[in-house]
């Protein structure tokens, strides 16, 4: 493994670091702390604007809505942020209250369309399922019985999406079709094994490229549109959680991590950037 120069770009340390969101037009990274629950943003002159969610046990995700609000995966539901006032409203909850499951990783697709997955509480049933709310305003489901959803990603032209089924330890591709969010076509795009981690959060650059987060694996690891493995990233801490690609030009690659117990890791749940090759590409936004 390739072991570069990391900066850890943030005082904080986080419990269980997630969801990394690079602002293109506003030059803001915004990212949570799972645990905390606490939505955090970077702006561009280095100040730091944490929000505690105190009301809520979990925060497994945001994503970036036109007009400056965040939708918020909290443990039992979909919620709307407003970082001007704080605010925090009822969204959506396609999961229909089922019980022992939270809501995790999301995105937006280069379509428009809003994607989310929960995952079972305890960490055993295959329970979890990926929903699509579509750019039309229709909530479906993309596929289901995951233990945990992690990821999604999409290629730059948005016809594939790339998702992390982490308890089988192994990363999904699907054919998306733009017009209706659905996704056919399901193989498995990488296998990993035992001493790499678990796969988790992911991002793509403009090459097509997938970059992997590997929890417990101490790594991010790139994979070529083909499923080859081009590059593997070493970090000084286990617990890698996601990464989201960002900076002036896109090529600031941004990494969370998780805090592990008694592992002697004062730097486990920083936030950590490298700079790398190839740039990614500015991410879309949600119209409400």
């Amino acid at each position: 493994m390739v072991r570069p120069n990391w900066t850890i770009v943030s005082d904080c340390r986080d419990k269980l670091g997630e969801s990394p969101q690079w602002s293109h037009a506003t030059g803001e990274l915004f990212w949570v702390d799972f645990y905390g629950p606490t939505i955090r943003r970077l702006s561009h002159d280095g100040t730091r604007r944490d929000w505690i969610l105190s009301r809520f046990a979990t925060i497994g995700s945001i994503v970036q809505c036109e007009g400056g609000r965040l939708i918020v995966g909290m443990n039992d539901g979909l919620y709307l942020f407003d970082p001007q006032d704080g605010a925090v409203t009822p969204f959506a909850d396609p999961n229909d209250g089922r019980a022992e499951l939270s809501y995790n990783d999301a995105k937006v697709d280069r379509h428009g369309n809003y994607w989310t997955g929960n995952f079972d509480n305890t960490e055993v049933a295959p329970r979890g399922i990926l929903y699509v709310l579509t750019r039309h305003g229709k909530w479906c489901i993309g596929d289901s019985g995951f233990v945990v959803c992690n990821g999604p990603a999409f290629s730059p032209s948005g016809d594939v999406l790339y998702f992390n089924d982490s308890a089988e330890r192994q990363s999904l591709a699907y054919d998306l079709d733009p017009a209706t969010g659905s996704l056919t076509r399901r193989r498995v795009f990488q296998k990993y094994i035992q001493s790499e981690g678990l796969p988790d959060g992911c991002c793509v650059d403009s090459a097509g490229c997938v970059w992997v987060a590997m929890y417990d694996g101490g790594q991010v690891i790139r994979l070529s549109p083909e499923g080859e493995r081009l590059e593997s990233l070493a970090l000084p801490v286990r617990n890698i959680t996601s990464c989201c690609l960002g900076g002036k030009d896109l090529r600031t690659l941004y990494v969370t991590t998780g805090s592990a117990a008694n592992a002697g890791e004062p730097d486990g749940g920083a936030l950590f950037s490298t700079i790398v090759d190839v740039p990614g590409l500015p991410e879309p936004m949600f119209r409400l």
